[in-house]
């Protein structure tokens, strides 16, 4: 008699294909990735033959599409090396962002964010940045038009999430930089015409490592492998979305689905992956704001959405070819403690369609912290709960665009 297959052992193994649907045949050496509950689905779609007989019985099927799914759980973390900048160092679960829409990007020196602008203004102002800086950790600055005018009259403040960091009130003027803080951030603004009060701009200062960034066209796929105890279900030209769930004091996972070409199962002995050791952090010291304002959360979640649909092809095998990411609508959640509306007022940010700043870290050591950053973040509900007799919110984000593909980014540092 055989042994039973034992749902404990199973391994799963991620490789980014060269060419879209052609196998990358993931090898244990470098594509193995520590997973909760892998799942494997096929999603087939049977053709009905109903034609009308002498008897009631009814005719076998065929099937024509054949699709398949496979979802599983990882670890937010890092690997212990990637803030070296180079792409080549990134943690493995950087493959599955990337066939999630997401490009990778290293970045081997400390640079900055684009400078959002948060919320639309009847002056634009573009805006350069420069310098020689020299952080090691992410710094946020937040600059604000106090004193409205044209250039060489208009003032702005420049204020920061990071003790010291900032700048008093100054003038700013078309073309020339102005000094963000200590590190030696500069951003140069470009414009015409009369600036407002409370006209407002973003810009990060990241430290080396690698980031994440949204994508429209070209995303990549993936392969997928999944061994079962002696049997082996394959994915090719796979791409996927994901959910995050980061809980205070517990490790931050993400739930997977992917969606790609079924490729028979075959009999495979297992593997034996040399998974990543570094140890997943917990989450603390996250540095969470929103508008620069540190609430007191007890977690916070995060949706990709993204649309992933078959595309149709008379020319194809089985009628179509392959899988397409054609539409993402990211949203989110937090469950900040009810405050003062002097203090932050959520109601009224929610009501104006206010536009604001977001971040949060998981982890907080070199090689192996992650950042999400969004720059033009909104509450779209609002209700109360209770948390121990405590008075808190259940607030919903979404997160738009600002100037297109940024209205989500992770930063690997």
């Amino acid at each position: 008699m055989a042994a039973p297959l034992l749902t404990r052992r199973a391994i799963v193994l991620a490789k980014l294909e060269t060419t879209y649907n052609v196998d990358a045949m993931p090898s244990a050496a470098t594509d193995g990735i520590l997973v909760e509950s892998p799942d494997f689905v096929s999603d087939m779609n049977i053709l009905m033959r109903d034609f009308t007989r002498g008897d009631l019985s009814p005719l076998p099927h065929t099937v024509g599409r054949k699709l398949a799914k496979m979802s599983f759980t990882t670890e937010l973390r890092g690997n212990g090396h990637q803030q070296t900048g180079l792409a080549a160092d990134v943690p493995v679960i950087a493959r599955l962002f990337q066939a999630s829409g997401y490009a990778l990007t290293g970045h081997p020196a400390s640079g900055a964010t684009a400078v959002f602008e948060v919320g639309d203004e009847l002056t634009p102002v573009a805006w350069t940045t420069g310098g020689t800086t020299t952080n090691t950790d992410l710094i946020a600055y937040y600059i604000t038009v106090d004193t409205p005018g044209p250039s060489g009259t208009a003032k702005v403040t420049v204020t920061s999430d990071t003790p010291g960091e900032g700048l008093a009130s100054a003038t700013i003027t078309s073309g020339t930089p102005v000094a963000l803080g200590t590190k030696g951030l500069t951003a140069s603004p470009t414009f015409t015409g009369v600036l407002a009060a409370g006209q407002r701009w973003c810009v990060w200062l990241r430290p080396p490592g690698a980031t994440l960034d949204p994508v429209s066209d070209s995303i990549a796929s993936v392969t997928l492998y999944a061994y079962y105890d002696g049997t082996l279900h394959a994915i090719t030209g796979a791409l996927g979305t994901f959910s995050l769930d980061a809980t205070g004091g517990q490790f931050a996972k993400l739930k997977w689905e992917f969606t790609g070409q079924y490729v028979p199962m075959v009999d495979a002995p297992l593997v034996n992956p040399a998974f990543e050791r570094t140890l997943p952090p917990q989450v603390q010291l996250a540095r969470l704001n929103v508008d620069n304002f540190p609430a007191v959360v007890n977690a916070m979640t995060f949706t990709q959405a993204n649309t992933i649909q078959p595309r149709p092809d008379v020319n194809s095998t089985d009628g179509y070819n392959g899988v397409r990411l054609t539409a993402r609508k990211p949203t989110g959640g937090i469950d900040p403690e009810a405050t003062l509306v002097a203090s932050h007022d959520f109601w009224g940010r929610m009501a104006n369609a206010t536009r604001m700043p977001f971040q949060m870290r998981v982890g907080n050591q070199a090689g192996n912290t992650v950042w999400m950053l969004a720059p033009n973040t909104q509450y779209d509900k609002m209700t109360y709960k209770d948390r121990a007799g405590l008075r808190v919110y259940d607030a919903g984000l979404s997160f738009a665009r600002c100037y297109g593909n940024d209205e989500v980014s992770f930063l690997l540092c």
